[in-house]
């Protein structure tokens, strides 16, 4: 199975178009033509670190961006419900690469939140294991 952010933001976006009806999901922050409400995905930091027999544990630091239109009189409210609902859906997410069949389920580890002036920030943290396409040749 292929990982990459892209994908990940596809599936997060599939598996919470559910909870958040009419929200439109973009995979990273564009600059102009936004509808809100929408969320994107934003990528903090990754840690690799090898382990073992090639194979390398990523630590990525996302941070899941929420918008509302800003002048609304409820702006608060509505992030605070949208914060207290991905804390009920947000402990694993399925995850698909769109070529192979099946999912697999990705824990989120460091999760948390905070409101600013103009968007709810929810950040979390995947740790996955990957290898690199190589030959190998344990000889």
């Amino acid at each position: 199975m292929n990982f990459t952010l892209s994908t990940v933001a596809q599936s997060l976006a599939a598996y919470l178009a559910p909870s958040f009806p009419g929200v439109t999901f973009y995979e990273d922050p564009n600059q102009q033509g936004t509808q809100t409400p929408c969320m994107f995905l934003q990528q903090r930091y990754s840690y690799p670190k090898l382990r073992q027999g090639g194979r390398w544990l990523r630590q990525i630091g996302l941070d899941l961006t929420y918008l509302v239109d800003y002048n609304l009189p409820n702006m608060q409210q509505l992030y605070q419900a949208a914060a207290e609902a991905l804390d009920l859906v947000m402990e694993t997410f399925p995850y698909t690469d769109g070529t192979t069949e099946g999912t697999s389920l990705l824990r989120t580890y460091e999760r948390e939140w905070r409101i600013d002036l103009d968007a709810l920030h929810y950040k979390f943290e995947l740790q996955v294991w990957v290898e690199l396409p190589e030959d190998f040749n344990p000889m």
